[in-house]
């Protein structure tokens, strides 16, 4: 379960988890909420869906209706929720229930499992309370401690996670770091950057930096912009996402004049994602150091390196606690410095080199098989002792 619409976010591991489950033989719902109201996520009670991820695996949606949208729909929800979830429960009969979810139905679903004897296991990705710019930052907080110490077993996706949960009630002996799963096959070398390039406007020769990702507030992408339009010389910059900061950038780039060199995609489908990420030469992630950035592990990192594409990187403590050493992947102390690191990367000779060993790097730490079968044991030995 989580609190954003299933069938409309782009694809992260609240997808691939519970398809590859899914695919696995197990029998996998999932309750989300649709954050604009429409009929069809109304309507949507149990109904089985293809798997966005995983070719072949279906699971069953169970979509709480957004009565208002934005905050007032939220709001709302937060209080219809309990009767939502009571209904999910006794029609789908769960055996565990994984919840992505801490704001909006996090909490509620932490003690309603509880009540009801359904072991729970909470995926935590991220600071839930500082994730956005909120007037209920502290309510969250809140929320954030209420969900670590009611669940069966918190599961982080980096140490520096994990340390961050036990400090706000996670249990040492009931949480741990669990690797989340990457499919290289679905990341294969090979793709004509030709096709995008042409699509972009990028000739074939230009050097290209790119971003991939949601434009928060922490992203640092305004710094880049900047000291790309202080450079004479200036590689292409193209950017894939959108999100909160999206209009600003945009602003941004047409005030600095940097329409030629700045490339917005938009978001892009998960199925185009690899041929994308082939158009580039170095990827970068100019995240502002702060209590969010430093406890996540930014999927997209593990992507571009998937991609085989070398790294640079605003130095992040959960990055750090697994890839410290990486040689293709570069730290650097603020976003500021991330485009000069990039560019001084596109010169090196070996950088070729740097992609595969990135490359090589996840492939031993998080692929796809050993993750999702790990945390398969995970949820059959909560369900086993509960």
């Amino acid at each position: 379960m989580h609190e954003v619409g299933y069938l409309e976010k782009p694809i992260f591991e609240m997808h691939e988890f519970p398809e590859h489950l899914a695919a696995r033989g197990h029998e996998v719902a999932f309750a989300d909420y649709p954050e604009t109201p429409t009929h069809q996520a109304a309507s949507r009670f149990g109904v089985v869906v293809e798997g966005r991820v995983q070719s072949g695996a279906s699971l069953r949606l169970y979509s709480q209706k957004a009565v208002f949208p934005g905050i007032v729909g939220r709001l709302l929800a937060v209080f219809l929720f309990p009767f939502f979830f009571q209904r999910v429960l006794s029609d789908f009969k769960p055996d565990i229930v994984v919840s992505f979810a801490v704001p909006t139905s996090g909490w509620q679903a932490a003690i309603i499992c509880r009540v009801h004897g359904v072991p729970l296991l909470f995926r935590a990705l991220d600071v839930s309370h500082r994730i956005r710019r909120s007037m209920f930052a502290s309510l969250i907080k809140v929320a954030e401690r209420l969900v670590y110490s009611s669940a069966s077993w918190v599961s982080c996706n980096n140490p520096a996670l994990l340390g961050y949960c036990r400090s706000l009630g996670a249990k040492e002996g009931k949480s741990s770091v669990d690797y989340p799963p990457l499919d290289l096959s679905h990341f294969a070398e090979g793709a004509s950057k030709k096709i995008v390039r042409s699509k972009l406007g990028i000739p074939n020769d230009s050097q290209v930096i790119l971003y991939m990702g949601s434009f928060f507030y922490f992203s640092g992408l305004a710094d880049v912009l900047q000291n790309l339009a202080l450079m004479s010389e200036r590689p292409v910059l193209v950017l894939i996402g959108g999100g909160e900061q999206d209009a600003e950038l945009r602003t941004m780039t047409k005030n600095l004049h940097l329409e030629d060199c700045v490339k917005f995609t938009g978001f892009v489908g998960f199925g185009d994602l690899p041929l994308y990420l082939s158009i580039a030469d170095v990827a970068i992630n100019p995240m502002v150091p702060s209590i969010v950035s430093n406890k996540a592990l930014p999927n997209k990192v593990l992507q571009y390196m998937a991609s085989g594409l070398p790294v640079v990187t605003t130095k992040l403590d959960g990055l750090s606690s697994i890839f410290n050493d990486q040689v293709g992947v570069q730290s650097v102390a603020h976003s500021s410095e991330v485009l000069a690191a990039a560019v001084s990367m596109l010169e090196n000779p070996e950088i070729d080199m740097l992609g595969q060993a990135n490359r090589f790097a996840v492939a031993g730490k998080f692929d796809v098989n050993n993750a999702v079968r790990n945390f398969e044991q995970r949820l059959l030995t909560l369900v086993s002792e509960s």
